[in-house]
């Protein structure tokens, strides 16, 4: 929502000083074109500045063909913006809430690899990566290393691992990958997954 606000203030300002600037440049153009030698008074100069920053009805047919379309190029991208905003809250609420069925569902090393393969064939690559990694931590669990807590973070579970450096060393990339497709939406396809396959064969053999 800050980057929005920022983007609006931006293009309302861009838009007013574009206005400003282009009805400045006309008056100074017709000062300029009145007589050969410049001998406006500061008094005219001021009473026709504030002119310029008073409403009025005319436009000069040229200043609209400028301004007109960067308002309403501006107004659509603002629009557009906001759409798109909402559209990635509504599907990542919708995924978080599906994620959190999921979890509640799959409760074992076996199953979350049962999933994986599952989201694989279809071409759900960021729902494999996610059951990759859960079934890299519940093999942790089942084999007495690690207890999974689900209210904890990825960052504070890992840091569970303080005790096992070779452990630790092994499980930060894994982290660091799942968090990038899955939190950050990073994209990702069947090489990714084989490749994040191949990174927790090492948690397994931890």
């Amino acid at each position: 929502m800050r980057i929005t606000f920022y983007f609006l203030v931006c293009s309302v300002s861009l838009i007013t000083f574009l206005v400003y600037a282009s009805e400045e440049e006309i008056f100074r153009d017709e000062l300029h074109s009145d007589t050969e030698v410049p001998d406006v008074s500061l008094e005219k100069y001021q009473k026709e500045l504030a002119k310029l920053l008073k409403p009025h009805r005319t436009w000069d047919l040229d200043l609209k063909y400028i301004i007109f379309p960067l308002a309403a190029f501006a107004l659509t991208a603002i629009v557009i913006f906001f759409i798109r905003q909402i559209q990635l809250n509504i599907i990542r609420n919708v995924d978080e809430d599906e994620a959190e069925i999921i979890v509640d569902e799959v409760q074992t090393e076996k199953a979350a690899l049962s999933r994986a393969d599952i989201a694989i064939e279809s071409n759900d690559f960021r729902g494999a990566i996610r059951y990759l990694y859960l079934s890299a931590i519940f093999h942790l669990q089942e084999n007495g290393i690690l207890p999974y807590d689900k209210s904890m973070t990825n960052r504070e579970y890992l840091q569970q691992t303080d005790i096992d450096d070779n452990l630790q060393t092994t499980l930060d990339p894994a982290i660091t990958v799942f968090d990038e497709v899955w939190y950050g939406y990073k994209p990702c396809d069947e090489d990714t997954v084989s490749s994040y396959r191949e990174l927790i064969k090492d948690v397994y053999t931890n």
